[in-house]
C-alpha cells in the first residue's frame, strides 16, 4: 500500500491539536447511533479507530466491536484503554484485517476520503465486503456545502498545555486541504498536511451502489436521524437475504 499525508499527520502531535475531541464527546456521539447499532446482524468494526475514543464508548455500551488503524502512535494510546484490550489491529483502511460477517463498519470523524477517487472507491468496496446481509457501512463526513460556506482560511489557537496551533485551509477542486503547524512550548514547530475528498449525498449513494449497498438514510448529525447538524452521516446497507 502506498503511503501519503496520513503517515505524517496521525502522530502524537495530532492528539494535541484535536485535544477537544474528548471521550465524553465520543460517548455522546455513539449514544445517537446505538438504537440502530443494537440491531446490527453481527459484530461491529471501528475502521480508522485512531486513539479509540469511539471504540471505548461502543464497548461501554456492551457492543461487540473491534478496531483497526494504521497509526502506531494513535494505536498506542488506544491500547492503554482497558475496555479495548485485545480488540485492536494495525492495518490500512484499504486492506481491512477482518473477516466478512460484520453487522456494521463505522468510519467516524472523517475517516474516509483520504485517497484519490479510484482508491477511495476501492476502499469503500473493501469495507463493504466485510458486511453481513443487512449490515451497515456508516460514514461520518463533512457536508461539502456547509464546509464551503463556512471555511475559515486561517485560524490560530492555544491548547490547554500551551501549544500554539495554526491551521491554513483551502479548497482544491473537490478536496479540502489543510496545513497544520503545531508548536509546543519552547520547541520547534511540527508541520503536516491533511487532504480529504469531499463527497455530497449523491456521490456517496453512487459509491454505495457500486459496492452493492443501498442508501438507508442520510443524517446530518451523529445524534440521530431527526437531530440538526452540519455533517453527512450516511447509512449504507447491504441488502438482507430474501
Amino acid at each position: 500500500m502506498t503511503s501519503g499525508w496520513w503517515t505524517e499527520a496521525f502522530r502524537s502531535a495530532y492528539l494535541e491539536v484535536y485535544h477537544h475531541r474528548t471521550d465524553e464527546q465520543a460517548a455522546g456521539e455513539i449514544a445517537g447511533l446505538l438504537p440502530r447499532l443494537r440491531q446490527a446482524p453481527g459484530p461491529l468494526v471501528d475502521a480508522g479507530c485512531g486513539a479509540g475514543r469511539h471504540l471505548q464508548a461502543l464497548r461501554a455500551a456492551g457492543l461487540p466491536v473491534f478496531g483497526f488503524d494504521l497509526s502506531p502512535d494513535l494505536l498506542g494510546v488506544a491500547a492503554q484503554r482497558p475496555a479495548v484490550t485485545g480488540r485492536l489491529a494495525r492495518a490500512d483502511l484499504r486492506a481491512p484485517p477482518c473477516a466478512a460477517g460484520c453487522g456494521a463498519v463505522l468510519c467516524l470523524f472523517t475517516a474516509f476520503g483520504y485517497f484519490d477517487d479510484a482508491a477511495n472507491a476501492a476502499c469503500l468496496s473493501s469495507l463493504a465486503g466485510l458486511l453481513a446481509p443487512g449490515g451497515w457501512l456508516v460514514l461520518d463526513l463533512p457536508d461539502p456545502e456547509r464546509l464551503r460556506a463556512g471555511l475559515q482560511p486561517v485560524s490560530e489557537r492555544r491548547t490547554p498545555r500551551g501549544w500554539v496551533v495554526r491551521e491554513q485551509r483551502r479548497l482544491v477542486g473537490a478536496r479540502v486541504e489543510k496545513t497544520v503547524e503545531a508548536t509546543p512550548p519552547q520547541a520547534t514547530p511540527i508541520r503536516w498536511q491533511e487532504s480529504v475528498r469531499l463527497y455530497d449525498r449523491s456521490e456517496i449513494r453512487g459509491l454505495g451502489t457500486a459496492a452493492g449497498l443501498v442508501d438507508d438514510g442520510m443524517w446530518t448529525s451523529l445524534a440521530g436521524a431527526d437531530q440538526p447538524g452540519e455533517r453527512i452521516v450516511a447509512w449504507l446497507r447491504r441488502p438482507a437475504l430474501t
